[in-house]
């Protein structure tokens, strides 16, 4: 893997686990001593991170992680609503036997308070939504999935701190696999947007509190 990959991905994973928070300033300086490299690999990943929306450039100021407001967050659950439903309709027609087995064995919950759990879940619920969109055969769908799941990482989070939810979710995931294994378009469709219509009450419920995403653990 080249450097500025590497910078780029450890960059990205500390900008979706919470580690820098939104709306923190970025030094390209401190970045480069935290990783220990040059400047040139860190300067290159921003750009690349800026290019996906999740850092904006500020004049004068420099990098800082890109804000989500209510608007971006609504616009992104609408945007999921669309892509993702279309993805599982599709999917139903075109899912292999061996994407079905290996969605039903993405059964990982969580447990209320325990942040490691939370995080586990989180990376358990992409695979699980990516694995649907690459389904499809369609490389540019499957694309346009991964990129919303990425940014809505940081909000994941919140619907998981709200309330305990983990059987609902296992059973929302339940629901979609059945309509996918008996190749049902329009159930499968439902199900997906059901699962998502249920994420965005939440995560809308917990934003109007105010509600803040939590560092995260320590990985080393």
């Amino acid at each position: 893997m080249l450097l500025r990959e590497r910078i780029y991905q450890d960059l990205k994973n500390d900008i979706l686990s919470g580690v820098l928070g939104v709306g923190e300033v970025l030094s390209v300086d401190a970045l480069a001593e935290k990783y220990r490299v040059s400047k040139t690999p860190v300067q290159e990943a921003l750009r690349l991170l800026q290019h996906e929306q999740l850092v904006e450039i500020i004049p004068r100021i420099g990098c800082r992680v890109s804000h989500l407001g209510l608007q971006d967050v609504g616009a992104l659950f609408e945007f999921r609503l669309i892509v993702e439903g279309a993805a599982a309709r599709l999917a139903a027609g075109r899912i292999s036997d061996e994407d079905l087995a290996a969605l039903e064995r993405m059964n990982d919950g969580y447990r209320p308070g325990d942040i490691d759990s939370y995080w586990r879940y989180l990376r358990s619920n992409r695979e699980f939504h990516y694995r649907i969109a690459c389904a499809t055969g369609n490389r540019w769908l499957a694309r346009a999935v991964g990129g919303l799941l990425d940014q809505m990482q940081r909000l994941f989070f919140l619907r998981l701190d709200l309330r305990d939810a983990a059987e609902e979710m296992v059973e929302e995931h339940r629901q979609l696999v059945a309509a996918l294994r008996a190749r049902d378009g329009a159930a499968a469709e439902r199900a997906m947007v059901n699962s998502i219509e249920n994420a965005r009450r939440a995560v809308m419920e917990a934003v109007m509190a105010g509600a803040r995403l939590p560092p995260e653990p320590n990985r080393h």
